[in-house]
């Protein structure tokens, strides 16, 4: 209990031995506790907030596992070591996956089992350091992947070491903790030109979600997960403004509409919703992120990427994605010369270094200085 103490757990008012955790980040790690049948108390890591997980999920893991131990079934990290002398990274990870819950629990063991797994997966977990991890590091390197991918890898084991330590599952550190992440290039070079523009368009006409999102990301240059949670009361279509969230900067700003067939496309939507819905929906589609993300991959093959090299290793500058069609509005603000003041306003960036690219994009900028260069006072 001293340890709980220390993490400043809070008991639920709810549920015996749930307790939750909040994180600086604001979200919510949720624990249990318990005792076996020799009286050791146990405190478990259900899971945090985000990734779906309730009181009263944990609150049904507890009961699950105290009627485990009255059958006479053992905590894992007793039957990891029953079952192995030696615990390795491999043996940890099996009860990580096995509790894992997250979308990309499914990547997440495929990424484990490609290039973690027979590299550092059969050593002791306790003996892991920091030379296991250069030679993970070497290892993915040699496999030509971005450094974004790598640190992605790292992540995994990350996450499987934290587990295991949190439930008691070995003993020691975290053996990534003191490892540099790789730098990572994030910048996209890559924007569509006004004919690719018209291109995509075109063959999105006649889906109406893509459409429409497509349009709402070109006119208001807004990342994908604001687009989609645009409301009909977020939508002022005398004025001519989109209230827009930005989830990466926890924030809300303004975009607008740019032309008069998205108004239109606009106003027919508003008339058929609440104030509530979402601009971007349809009766038919359930999971509309997921549409919207496989029908333009589909598009934007055919139309840009059918003949990128992905052997290259920054490949992934010069792939369209829907990230792009950001890329492109901003892109196309820097090269029609306007202010980088008005560029950071309009994509709601923290700081004019962010925008600083956009700018350099105008094929003005220093062309008078050059053209008088040379030229005499007189």
């Amino acid at each position: 209990m001293k340890e709980m103490k220390e993490m400043k757990l809070i008991k639920s008012k709810k549920y015996i031995g749930v307790y939750h955790y909040q994180k600086k980040n604001k979200d919510i790690s949720y624990y249990i506790t318990y005792r076996d049948t020799n009286g050791k108390q146990y405190k478990q890591k259900i899971g945090d907030k985000s990734k779906g997980i309730t009181e009263s999920y944990c609150f049904q893991i507890r009961n699950q596992t105290l009627n485990s131990l009255r059958l006479g079934e053992l905590p894992p990290n007793v039957i990891l070591r029953m079952k192995h002398k030696t615990v390795t990274l491999n043996d940890v990870s099996e009860f990580y996956f096995n509790h894992h819950i997250s979308k990309s629990k499914k990547k997440w063991i495929g990424k484990y089992n490609l290039h973690i797994k027979n590299v550092i997966g059969d050593k002791d977990i306790e003996l892991l350091d920091g030379d296991d991890m250069s030679k993970l590091e070497q290892t993915l390197i040699d496999k030509n992947l971005s450094n974004s991918t790598i640190n992605n890898y790292f992540d995994i084991v990350s996450a499987i070491c934290n587990y295991g330590l949190e439930n008691d599952l070995y003993k020691g550190k975290n053996p990534t903790k003191f490892r540099k992440k790789l730098k990572v290039d994030n910048r996209r070079e890559r924007f569509l030109t006004l004919s690719e523009i018209e291109d995509l368009l075109e063959s999105v006409k006649s889906d109406y979600i893509l459409y429409m999102f497509v349009k709402l990301s070109l006119s208001t240059g807004g990342r994908k997960s604001t687009i989609l949670n645009i409301k009909k009361r977020d939508v002022d279509i005398e004025n001519r403004i989109i209230t827009l969230k930005d989830f990466k900067n926890d924030s809300t700003y303004k975009g607008y509409i740019n032309d008069e067939e998205l108004s239109t496309l606009l106003q027919q939507k508003i008339n058929t919703i609440g104030n509530d819905d979402f601009i971007v929906t349809d009766d038919g589609i359930k999971d509309v992120n997921t549409y919207i993300s496989r029908g333009l991959s589909r598009v934007f093959y055919d139309l840009f990427n059918y003949d990128i090299d992905e052997s290259k290793k920054d490949f992934r500058k010069y792939k369209v994605v829907t990230h792009t069609l950001r890329h492109t509005v901003l892109s196309h603000l820097g090269m029609n010369g306007v202010s980088p003041f008005v560029i950071k306003q309009l994509s709601n960036h923290k700081s004019l270094s962010m925008v600083e690219r956009y700018v350099k994009l105008d094929p003005k900028i220093g062309k008078d200085k050059i053209e008088n260069l040379f030229k005499s006072s007189k």
